[in-house]
């Protein structure tokens, strides 16, 4: 959600535009929640209805809160009249003064009727990393010692609003808030959405049920994985073959269609009526607040001396200041978020569920085929599942046929005496003179 906020359309996510968003006031930081939500373009369903009974702030305040120039300003001293001076543009408060400071309203993400977000796929994958247990030490640490660098304003400010927004109870009239004295625990909340959606827990899920038990619902997706590698597997063998200019072309766009309507379908059927609309947006939204901060050398990475060339690289760098450690495949995680995120939710709009629609998963050049070939790439490094390798059929060893016993009657008459019956043949010693005689004497020698 914060990622699509402050990327312009066909860019990547501009640096002034996040280190902005990081300053500012945590009412505006709601506002802007609040108007994302009410502003998505998946509001309205395929007949023009409501996507979900949940509706959010009012206009008026979020554009008030969202204008006003006491949210976007900062208190920085006070003048001879003890009037407090401020700096409505927040200039001051930006990690380098080569940028110029965004306010909320200029955040090329705000568009009416054009907010987006992510697919929950993406929350799950960025949450792998472990970054939301890093920034919670990290944040743990700030607050009660001093074994971490004295942080810059930019960083405290980055601080509060990550304690505020993430890790504290949220308001109960905000659109996301999912917590209530009944969902004390987060993080057993979006364990159990998790499973829930893809059947499938995080790679740490053993440590954290620890301190927080979770319910894993009869009612989930367990076929998910499955069915997506097995998609995933024939649109390989789609790509390889529109890739071909000679041999026999073994795609099956009606495996395709099948196991993209499957997904579909399940996907479909937990978000009847809207349901878990809210938790999806919750989690992807607060995974993507943490995602930019280590995008890029933000002013908690400054703050941090965790600089580095990318997000994994920054994530661990800042995991070891807290002694911790990232997830060993942060890269290919990282990496794989934002294209699986597409795929599903071009999975998701039903264009695939026919066999005369897939063909642009495999066929170049096309941005749905360049999509697909990411995930399948980065999802085979993320897992160590090869989605490239021909599907091998298991089939059981050809054993040699015993023959039947033989009928009691034949085997009598058949059946020869065993070796020790046999008749024993006598032998004599061989006299020097010869045979014997017949009358059984011995001959005399010479």
């Amino acid at each position: 959600m914060f990622l699509q906020l402050v990327t312009p359309p066909g860019l990547q996510p501009a640096q002034p535009n996040i280190d902005s968003l990081f300053l500012y006031h945590p009412l505006q930081l709601s506002a802007i929640v609040e108007t994302v939500w009410r502003d998505r373009y998946n509001a309205l369903n395929a007949i023009g209805g409501p996507n979900s009974p949940f509706v959010a702030w009012p206009r008026g305040i979020t554009d008030a809160i969202l204008a006003d120039p006491a949210t976007t300003g900062y208190v920085l001293g006070y003048s001879s009249a003890g009037v407090p001076n401020t700096q409505p543009t927040g200039q001051l408060f930006m990690p380098s003064a080569a940028e110029t400071f965004v306010p909320a309203t200029g955040q090329p993400g705000l568009s009416p009727g054009m907010t987006n977000f992510d697919h929950l796929i993406y929350a799950y994958l960025i949450e792998n990393t472990r970054i939301y247990d890093i920034f919670a030490k990290v944040v743990e640490t700030y607050m009660f010692s001093e074994q971490l660098p004295s942080p810059s304003f930019a960083a405290q400010q980055f601080l509060r609003n990550t304690e505020y927004l993430i890790y504290s109870d949220g308001l109960p009239t905000m659109v996301w808030t999912t917590q209530s004295r009944l969902r004390r625990d987060e993080i057993a909340n979006r364990l159990t959405v998790y499973y829930w959606m893809f059947g499938i827990d995080l790679s740490h899920a053993p440590e954290l049920v620890v301190t927080h038990p979770y319910t894993r619902p009869e009612a989930a997706n367990r076929d998910f994985i499955p069915t997506f590698e097995a998609l995933a597997g024939e649109i390989w063998r789609g790509i390889e073959n529109a890739k071909n200019i000679s041999g026999v072309n073994t795609t099956d766009n009606e495996a395709i269609s099948t196991a993209a309507r499957r997904l579909y379908d399940m996907m479909a059927t937990r978000r009847l009526n809207g349901n878990l609309a809210r938790e999806e947006f919750r989690a992807v939204a607060v995974m993507s607040w943490l995602h930019l901060a280590v995008m890029y050398d933000s002013s908690i990475v400054l703050a941090l001396n965790a600089s580095a060339s990318s997000p994994e690289q920054r994530l661990q760098k800042i995991a070891e200041r807290v002694g911790m450690s990232a997830h060993s495949k942060s890269k290919a995680l990282f990496d794989l978020a934002q294209p699986f995120s597409s795929l599903m939710q071009s999975i998701e709009t039903g264009i695939f569920n026919t066999p005369g629609t897939v063909a642009t998963l495999y066929t170049p050049p096309s941005t749905i085929e360049a999509n697909a070939e990411i995930v399948i790439d980065q999802y085979s490094l993320a897992t160590g599942r090869d989605l490239k390798a021909p599907a091998v059929t298991m089939t059981a060893r050809a054993t040699t046929a015993t023959h039947p016993p033989p009928h009691p009657q034949l085997a009598a008459r058949t059946t020869h005496p065993p070796a020790h019956a046999l008749p024993a043949v006598a032998t004599h010693p061989v006299h020097p003179s010869g045979p014997p005689r017949a009358n059984g004497h011995m001959p005399h020698l010479p």
